[in-house]
């Protein structure tokens, strides 16, 4: 969990008899999405201890990829129509990785494997790897029946490239990549707002496959709901430093991140607009 996470998480809305209240609702650039309300996060309030590996964690565990704190069917579940396997790198911090939310959201469709520990794939040929290059297509330009996994790199953009050169199994797959989106990460990263956190990066490909290969297009919102953890991170960070404006968002993150004025409806039409040019996806 990112140390800004961490901060947001630490000041739950309080009333006068030491009940926790409703968190004030706060546009943002998700709001149009078909996103699960997530006010059952605000009940948690402490750190509790993952059944299975005894770790210390709040709403879910990193390592075991369970809901804690909560029963499981106060949180959404999303179905994938491609099984989606994560490759992350050792060295990417489990609480910085929001690939996991993608498991705990899609848990039966989603594999998660380090990068020593990646398996022979069967017929890798017909597996999409996101990754951007020359060689990179949208998913308009692959047909359906092509391809019967997905496959994602979770860590930094230089991990995710070592990851690539240095995999065989990687080099015989068909490459995908997404239109360019702007990202709404709040984790720092040198490279542009182009590059998307990892979920973010996930959640894109599996709406172009819906407006690709879906009659109709992508219109019932059916995978908004991997977004439902990020969304939430997204608003408590917003919400801390909105409400203490004097505690000031790190000079290393991008620029008006926090979101002092209400800019709903520019934010809202840059996550729907379709962009003319592919891009590369920042893993992180």
């Amino acid at each position: 969990m990112s140390s800004e996470e961490s901060t947001a998480q630490r000041s739950p809305e309080i009333d006068n008899d030491g009940r926790t209240t409703k968190r004030q609702k706060l546009s943002s650039p998700f709001d149009d999405l078909h996103i699960s309300d997530d006010s059952i996060l605000d009940t948690v309030t402490e750190r509790s201890e993952c059944p299975r590996c005894r770790k210390s964690v709040k709403y879910f565990c990193y390592r075991c990829f369970d809901v804690v704190g909560m029963d499981r069917s106060l949180i959404p579940t999303v179905e994938l129509p491609v099984r989606l396997n994560v490759i992350k790198h050792e060295q990417e911090l489990d609480g910085k990785s929001t690939a996991v939310h993608a498991k705990v959201i899609a848990k039966g469709d989603v594999d998660f494997y380090s990068w020593k520990e990646i398996p022979d794939f069967e017929k890798p040929e017909r597996s999409l790897l996101l990754f951007p290059g020359p060689d990179a297509k949208r998913l308009t330009e692959i047909p359906r029946g092509a391809f019967d996994r997905i496959i994602v790199i979770d860590g930094t953009w230089k991990q995710a490239n070592r990851i690539v050169r240095e995999t065989p199994i990687l080099q015989k797959m068909q490459k995908v990549t997404i239109a360019p989106r702007k990202t709404h990460f709040w984790r720092y990263q040198q490279l542009s707002e182009n590059h998307l956190a990892t979920i973010e990066a996930i959640y894109y490909l599996y709406r172009e496959f819906g407006e690709a290969y879906n009659q109709g297009g992508y219109t019932d919102g059916r995978y908004d709901n991997l977004l439902f953890y990020y969304r939430y991170f997204y608003k408590l960070i917003q919400e801390t430093y909105r409400k203490n404006k004097e505690k000031k968002y790190t000079h290393r993150h991008r620029q008006n991140y926090i979101r002092y004025e209400e800019e709903k409806e520019s934010d809202v039409a840059e996550m729907k607009k379709e962009p003319k040019a592919p891009t590369g996806v920042d893993p992180s």
